[in-house]
């Protein structure tokens, strides 16, 4: 073989090699484009058999509306920094006796726990004390109440104003009273 034509073999490999060592040092998570005279195979596609048939589907169910508790509008909303109910969590199913727990900044540690059904009629209504007055603190009541069936219902954590006895710095949590 003549000499050139070893130097253009020689020259070939090491152009192939410089390739392929830069294509294995890239930083990049492409694959390397693929060296000259290299046969790359085309992506086997599946040619459609006949026309589409569409896939059965089962009929969706009609959604049934989860019984929720339901409270009425908040006319004084408290701060999380004034009080807050940990137990229970809203719309949870309840059962009497309720355990209510949470923490409450209240004059004099005092602050009033009350249990509404759906009218808002009075089901059960307690006077708790935290532990401590005029500071976050934390608290545990419990509500003793009755009802015949599941029963959307309303907690509320409220003080008495000192001003003039209305209902003042109010936590709704919206329940489900059980029997």
């Amino acid at each position: 073989m003549p000499w050139y034509r070893v130097a253009r073999v020689s020259l070939v490999a090491l152009a192939l090699g410089g390739v392929a060592l830069l294509g294995a040092c890239s930083d990049k998570d492409e694959p390397a484009p693929p060296a000259a005279g290299t046969a790359t195979a085309a992506p086997a596609t599946a040619a459609p058999t006949g026309p589409a048939q569409p896939t059965p589907t089962a009929p969706a169910p009609s959604p049934t509306p989860a019984l929720t508790g339901m409270c009425p509008p908040n006319p004084d909303p408290a701060p999380a920094t004034v009080a807050v109910v940990t137990q229970p969590a809203p719309n949870a199913s309840v059962t009497s006796p309720l355990t209510v727990t949470g923490m409450v900044e209240a004059f004099e540690a005092t602050f009033q726990a009350q249990l509404l059904d759906a009218q808002q009629n009075q089901l059960a209504h307690v006077v708790g004390m935290a532990q401590q007055g005029q500071v976050l603190s934390p608290f545990s009541v419990q509500l003793t109440f009755t009802v015949s069936a599941p029963t959307p219902g309303c907690l509320r954590i409220y003080q008495q104003s000192a001003k003039d006895g209305s209902d003042t710095k109010i936590v709704h949590v919206p329940v489900v009273l059980m029997p």
